[in-house]
């Protein structure tokens, strides 16, 4: 097979062929035996042909000219006719219809968009051609003008260009829409794949004023368009459209030599409104867009604008504004309108469709090389090229000019370009940067990743994303994280190319974002370990997307402000982290924490309730909500709602257990706050810390119930005895080495509001208690601020004075006390914590440690006193001095 010039002229020469000879058998065998045309066996084929015939030779008689009158039939009609008259054909004449039949019906569907302009479909060369291919000059059909058509071209594939086919009256089709569709540029391979897109575009159409189909430079939008459109004109009385105005503005085109210039091209808004003006008119001279704007009035229009982007600017925009209220518009364009349109993108074909499309030119241009490549390799080459048609045919075009495949693979600038150049073009400084970013991160980024990487406001991302979409340069993909979608953006390989051979990203700024995205997995692993460490502490965060990954380390940043009253700096944090993820409970929970340590409480409110709509069933939500409720709002019934939901689901953790038993000692409802302490001290292993905080409460617990059975129910002997528990709790810490400073106070406040509240009638009975208490720990007594109301009230209560010398002892304002935390490794420093902070301390500031063995021993929990100083870094502990519980 030689090469074929033109694909639509050589099919109309074959089938023509092929149609004079069936025509000239049906001359041959039947007309000479009939008078009239009752053969064709078809009232309605007999009443068409002769209308045709009658037509043409006004006056004439069909009867006397039946061989004249079979050149009216369709091609279609010509084996149907044969098949019906099989008994005046001889008998191999009539298997040998009976052979090609089911050939020539595939055939018909061929012809009628050849003849009538339509869209070829791919195969549609295939099946003609290896028909033609298969005729013989010895065939029961003479195949005269079929075999000398097929010989002249391939001989001479030119020939076809000098043809000239008789045109008749019926040969023409009647449209009820007008439009002035071009004749496909696709005709060498026919229209390949795409039946979702035909479907979904025309659809949309059908819905939409504006509708877009976007893609990338070559990836077919024109062949999509015009097959659409012709698609709507066939569908004849049921096509909603009387008027179809095609206009292009492609300035370019790529062949094998490279870019070349298109001259007969829209190339501005006034040549675009001069083509569809003079589609309507020709008359219009003066303003023609309220010419056309009036026309459209009156014609249902569908207007098709191909490759706006050539010519995408206020005055076209301004132009479909108007427009879409009167007429449908179908756009196709590397970039998109945005809020103007609906958007379709394209992409590129599926392997299958890739592979046949190759398989097609090859063989069109008998392409030795390509057609005897394997399947596999096809699909390997179609993936080089982005599965992108222009690509494709760029591809086989520069192969046959006698260029290697895998030398054409390597040099595909001009393809790049072509493709992608004046989209990058019209991109927005901000737009670009996004894309830099992504290309810099090499992955795919959620758009909580491109905000945290990229240092753009969260607006301005989406902003930024919202118009990249709008072009091809970006594409996205949805995952499901735990039942939540998420949106990923990456760069296609297409775009990856072009971006990476024309715009080079600068190495450093790589690694700077390689850093950064590491720092964002350490500081996510601080947070994790947060949260399996305690999972009420306030810097606990939990996160399942991507997005909330990054809110979440935005979280993080607004507590590390807080923490130093940076209330402005953290509450901006909570709106990006907001910004990022709306629906992210722990964004409210963060946020109320923060305002209501600011002290804005209705604003902290309002975000607790913003959380549980989300988070409902949420325990640190809840758990801090109820903390809330109680020390902010003191709002003690609704607290202890709250406070139980998240106390049955976990009984167990000290936090839930404090929480819980606090609200019942705010409602006075003592006994059952003791219970709860009691069963976490019996149930759970509990850390030093926590232990100290359950007997600190506890020691609280039983000198206020003590308190209440005194003044309340005037139970003296029960109110005594809970005083006493009060003191054995003391004692246990005090064994259990579990000291600090709140232990200390809460026992000295006990110790004086038993002194205070003993009846008097009691007094005797109980100050031996009271003596040995105080003499045995009149060392720990001294150390709190409470020691001079205890004592005096103790001397006034029991008429003694024998402790009067304690109120010589002082703690001053620049002592404080708290407790060692040495962590799990031995290092030459530790922290010490009070109730309310954590500061440093250096082993050599422990004026007791004088060697590395004192320091050995050290117990982690042990009670010390210090004074703040100041090193390099910032503030630690000074004069550090052990306290010994228990020694007098």
């Amino acid at each position: 097979m030689a090469k074929i010039t033109e694909v639509r002229l050589t099919l109309a020469a074959f089938i023509y062929g092929v149609e004079i000879d069936l025509k000239n058998v049906i001359k041959k065998y039947i007309t000479p035996f009939h008078e009239d045309i009752q053969f064709f066996q078809d009232n309605d084929l007999q009443l068409k042909i002769v209308d045709r015939f009658t037509k043409e030779n006004p006056g004439v008689d069909y009867k006397n000219s039946l061989e004249d009158i079979i050149d009216f039939l369709d091609f279609g009609d010509t084996f149907v006719i044969l098949k019906k008259n099989n008994v005046f054909l001889t008998k191999q004449t009539n298997e040998f219809i009976n052979l090609i039949f089911n050939e020539l019906v595939s055939i018909v569907p061929v012809r009628n968009r050849v003849m009538h302009t339509r869209p070829l479909l791919g195969g549609d060369f295939a099946i003609v051609y290896d028909f033609i291919s298969n005729l013989k000059s010895n065939d029961p059909i003479e195949w005269k003008a079929t075999i000398e058509t097929r010989n002249l071209i391939e001989k001479d594939p030119s020939y076809v260009l000098t043809l000239k086919f008789p045109t008749t009256s019926f040969s023409s089709q009647t449209n009820r829409v007008i439009h002035n569709l071009p004749v496909p540029d696709f005709d060498e391979t026919g229209f390949i794949g795409r039946g979702k897109d035909v479907d979904d575009v025309k659809q949309l159409i059908f819905t939409n004023k504006v509708v877009t189909v976007l893609g990338d430079g070559g990836i077919g939008k024109t062949a999509l368009a015009l097959k659409v459109a012709y698609d709507i004109v066939d569908l004849n009385e049921k096509c909603p459209f009387e008027l179809i105005i095609w206009t292009t503005a492609k300035t370019t085109m790529l062949t094998a030599k490279g870019i070349e210039e298109i001259y007969t091209t829209i190339t501005d808004y006034t040549g675009l409104i001069n083509v569809i003006s003079d589609t309507l008119d020709t008359k219009i001279e003066e303003n023609k867009l309220i010419s056309i704007l009036e026309y459209l009035d009156l014609f249902k229009t569908l207007i098709i604008i191909d490759n706006l982007e050539t010519i995408h600017n206020e005055e076209v925009r301004d132009f479909i504004r108007k427009a879409q209220v009167k007429c449908n518009i179908l756009i196709t364009s590397r970039i998109g309108l945005g809020e103007l349109e609906f958007p379709r993108k394209l992409s590129g074909l599926t392997e299958s469709e890739a592979s046949k499309l190759i398989r097609e030119i090859a063989r069109i241009r008998n392409s030795e090389t390509l057609m005897k490549l394997p399947q596999k390799t096809l699909v390997e080459i179609s993936e080089k090229l982005y599965f992108n048609p222009l690509a494709l045919k760029w591809f086989v075009n520069t192969v046959e000019m006698g260029i290697s495949p895998s030398e054409v693979l390597a040099n595909k600038d001009d393809l790049l370009n072509f493709c992608l150049t004046n989209v990058y073009e019209k991109l927005s400084d901000g737009a670009i940067s996004i894309l830099k970013t992504i290309r810099a991160s090499r992955r795919k980024l959620t758009t909580g990743e491109i905000i945290y990487l990229s240092n753009l406001q969260p607006l301005d991302v989406r902003k930024y994303l919202i118009e990249l979409f709008r072009t091809t340069l970006i594409n996205r993909e949805i995952k499901d994280a735990n039942n939540l979608e998420e949106v990923y953006y990456y760069i296609s390989d297409f775009a990856k190319d072009f971006l990476s051979k024309n715009y080079q990203i600068d190495s450093d700024y790589v690694r700077l974002l390689t850093k950064k995205y590491k720092d964002l997995e350490e500081g996510l692993k601080d947070i994790t370990k947060y949260s399996r460490y305690n999972e009420f502490s306030i810097n606990a965060l939990s996160f399942e997307t991507a997005n909330q990954k990054i809110s979440a380390k935005f979280l993080s940043e607004a507590l590390s402000y807080s923490k130093v009253r940076n209330f402005e700096k953290a509450l901006q944090k909570i709106n990006e982290a907001k910004n990022i993820d709306t629906n992210y409970y722990e964004v409210y929970r963060v946020s109320a924490f923060i305002k209501a340590t600011q002290g804005d409480i209705l604003s902290a409110e309002e975000d607790y309730q913003m959380g549980l709509e989300i988070a409902p069933n949420n325990l640190r939500l809840l758990f801090y909500y109820a903390q809330f409720l109680l020390f902010n709002l003191e709002d003690c019934d609704k607290a202890l709602i709250y406070a139980q939901r998240v106390y049955d689901q976990n009984p167990n953790h000290p936090f839930t257990a404090f929480l819980f038993a606090r609200c019942y000692n705010h409602n006075r409802d003592f006994n059952k706050a003791i219970q709860i302490l009691r069963n976490l001290l019996t149930n759970k292993d509990l850390d030093s810390k926590n232990t100290r905080v359950a007997y600190t409460e506890l020691i609280s617990l039983y000198s206020n119930t003590g308190q209440s059975l005194l003044r309340v129910e005037t139970d003296i002997e029960n109110a005594i005895n809970h005083y006493k528990k009060a003191f054995e709790t003391f004692e246990e810490c005090v064994e259990k080495n579990i000291i600090d400073y709140k232990v200390l106070k809460n026992f000295v406040d006990c110790l004086y509001s038993f002194i205070h509240t003993i009846p008097t009638t009691e007094i005797e009975k109980n100050k031996p208690l009271v003596k040995a208490l105080i003499s045995k720990y009149e060392k720990q007594i001294e150390l709190t601020h409470l020691c001079h109301k205890a004592i005096t009230r103790y001397a006034d209560k029991f008429d003694d004075d024998s402790f009067n010398h304690m109120l010589d002892f002082e703690i001053t304002g620049d002592k404080k006390i708290g407790n060692v935390n040495k962590g799990k490794a031995e290092a030459n420093f530790v922290f010490i914590e009070t109730d309310n902070e954590r500061i440093y301390a250096n082993r050599n500031d422990f004026i007791e440690c004088t060697n590395w063995l004192d320091w050995k021993n050290l117990q982690n929990g042990q009670l010390v006193s210090y004074e703040v100083g100041a090193n390099l870094q910032g503030e630690c502990a000074k004069n550090i001095k052990l306290i010994n519980i228990n020694n007098k």
